[in-house]
């Protein structure tokens, strides 16, 4: 599971790898010097304990020393000696730290950009996924994926790339440098690692399990929060402040909980990495003494600069040995992404390849059903929309208005049946080509944080010049208001345009269906909750955007569709009436009875 995970990852990383291959270099490079200032603290320890400046046991360590510094070491002239040595010591550091800035910046590099290509493919798969998907998705949990999730899945990149290596190559250096002073000692050193890994992998395991739930945890009190800010016009008109207040603490509080649990879990493997390293380093203390004291195998100053680099070493020993906890919960969080990522999108489902460019004859559905995973919604729907014809849907509440309209753009599949257009079944049109020919204008009106202009030209594959802008707003009764803002058509709308009102955003969403003028209209019927004057005025903008297409219309109000071409009535996903407002009313039927309850208060209802 973490091998794939990696190779996931790496396939973000490939884009930057010259940084990775600059941070390992400068990482190996900073390293090696770091070693090698060590080594020169070797002939200065001799020379001030007035012993010969080189090692006597002779091998690859003195070689080196003999080779850098031999020329600098005057044994007639001790001080001189220690200066030179001082000033390589000095300049070797300067330059270590050098590239040491190097390699830091380089990895910060790489870290940010592969997090943000990680946060931009997730956000472009997910525009790209079917409508299914976020129907079973809760709204914070798809926002905590995109944002907290590839901000903590950063952690293994840090971890792998820069941390991991940049401490190994540390590690290997001294390890090289510790073989050469003493290979008996070094073995003893060496032995820490095994220790540390094996204690570790119980924790590891539940460390694994608990941030995947933390991670669930934090999208769930997201969606809280998103819910909560979202309505809160409803929460405050029914003065549930309490209840929206005690669901978003107990959200948090669990997560809190959560992440203490995970603390207390994690900080284990410190004391016990710790614990075991001075342990060690005891050992090495006493067996390096007698081999100073009792063999005389040993040099004194070769003893101190072996110990204080076991001592160092510690440090980024006990740092790997850190990462495995610290990246679990970025292993978690890497899971949540890749399941988005490996999520199917329309683009691969869709088996379309004919290119439509118009709309010429009818839309046609034969026997058409649909059903939620094992939950039928509709059944067995079949009816012809002629060109120029207009449809209406009405019934009650989860009859499947809005079911079978989602079916015509494809945002669902039949599950039975077929629906064509021209002749051709929809599923056989590439999906892009389908979609260009369809307009939708929702009750729900969405308006975006951005100006008139681009609210109304939003989406559109082409660019389009003011004057066709302002046409479409025209023709929507928009243009008269627009005007009146501040900035005009360049006024932004603030978040789901708050500067609006209801007829208002609706008269923008019908400008925008206007401009791009699609063949075939799918409408909310939009009306029912406008005051008379933004009533009077949204209708007329709809029946100049009905004019020459073929609409399939959401009745809710049955005043509106009586000049419908054919009305169909549907009840628990079934059409159980079909005809023309007389003849429906004729029939005295479940039309007649919906008639009836909704104009009873009136006698001669008449269309608006």
């Amino acid at each position: 599971m973490r091998l794939a995970l990696y190779r996931r990852l790496l396939s973000f990383v490939r884009p930057h790898r010259w940084r990775m291959v600059l941070a390992i270099a400068s990482s190996l490079i900073a390293a090696t010097l770091d070693g090698y200032s060590f080594i020169l603290l070797i002939p200065f320890l001799n020379r001030l304990f007035d012993q010969p400046s080189l090692p006597a046991q002779g091998g690859w360590l003195s070689r080196l020393l003999a080779s850098t510094v031999g020329a600098y070491l005057d044994p007639s002239n001790p001080m001189r000696s220690l200066q030179n040595v001082i000033l390589m010591l000095f300049g070797t550091v300067l330059v270590k730290n050098l590239f040491t800035w190097i390699a830091g910046t380089s990895s910060a590099q790489l870290q940010e950009y592969v997090t943000r290509d990680m946060r931009d493919a997730v956000y472009r798969h997910l525009q790209r996924l079917p409508l299914a998907y976020f129907t079973r998705m809760k709204v914070g949990q798809i926002i905590s994926r995109v944002l907290s999730d590839t901000e903590q899945t950063k952690a293994l990149v840090t971890a792998l790339i820069t941390q991991a290596l940049q401490q190994t190559a540390t590690v290997v250096v001294y390890v090289i440098v510790l073989f050469g002073i003493s290979w008996k000692l070094t073995l003893i050193a060496l032995c820490v690692a095994p220790m540390v890994t094996l204690s570790l992998q119980p924790l590891l395991k539940r460390l694994r399990t608990g941030y995947r739930n933390l991670r669930n945890e934090s999208g769930e009190m997201m969606s809280v929060l998103q819910e909560s800010v979202s309505g809160i016009r409803l929460v405050k008109s029914f003065g549930a402040e309490g209840y929206e207040e005690g669901r978003f603490i107990g959200a948090s509080h669990k997560f809190s909980s959560g992440l203490v649990r995970m603390a207390r879990i994690a900080l284990v493997s410190q004391p016990v990495s710790e614990t075991l390293g001075t342990l060690v380093t005891v050992v090495i203390l006493w067996v390096g003494a007698r081999q100073v004291l009792l063999y005389h195998s040993l040099q004194g100053a070769a003893f101190l600069v072996f110990l204080s680099m076991v001592l160092r070493l510690l440090i980024p020993v006990k740092g790997l040995s850190q990462i495995p906890a610290t990246a679990q919960n970025a292993f978690a969080s890497a899971e949540r992404i890749f399941e988005i990522l490996h999520a199917e999108t329309e683009i691969e489902r869709d088996r379309g390849s004919r290119e439509v460019h118009a709309f010429q004859r009818a839309v046609v559905f034969e026997n058409v059903s649909f059903s939620y995973e094992t939950e039928p919604v509709l059944s067995d729907i079949s009816f012809t929309a002629q060109k120029g014809d207009v449809i209406a849907l009405v019934g009650s509440s989860g009859a499947g208005k809005s079911t079978l309209v989602d079916l015509i753009p494809r945002f669902y599949e039949p599950t039975a049946g077929r629906i064509r257009l021209d002749g051709v079944d929809i599923r056989e049109i590439r999906l892009g080509s389908l979609r260009s020919l369809i307009g939708i204008v929702s009750q729900e009106t969405v308006i975006f944080n951005d100006s008139v202009r681009n609210n109304i030209a939003y989406g559109s594959r082409r660019s389009y010049g003011q004057d066709e802008i302002e046409a479409a707003a025209r023709a929507a009764n928009a243009h008269g208001f627009i005007t009146e803002l501040p900035q005009g058509y360049d006024t932004a709308l603030g978040e789901r345009g708050a500067r609006l009102s209801g007829g208002q955003r609706q008269r923008i969403a019908i400008a925008r269906a206007l401009l791009v003028d699609p063949p075939i209209l799918i409408l909310d019927e939009a009306t029912s909750a406008l005051d008379t004057e933004s009533e009077r005025l949204v209708q007329e903008a709809v029946d100049r955007l009905l004019e020459g297409r073929t609409v399939v219309v959401i009745a809710h109000r049955l005043s509106t569709v009586m000049h419908a071409s054919e009305i169909l009535v549907l009840e628990r996903g079934r059409i159980i009436e079909r005809g023309t407002h007389s003849r429906l009313l004729a029939q005295r039927g479940a039309y007649h009875r919906l008639y009836s309850l909704q104009f009873r208060d009136e006698e001669d209802p008449v269309p608006v």
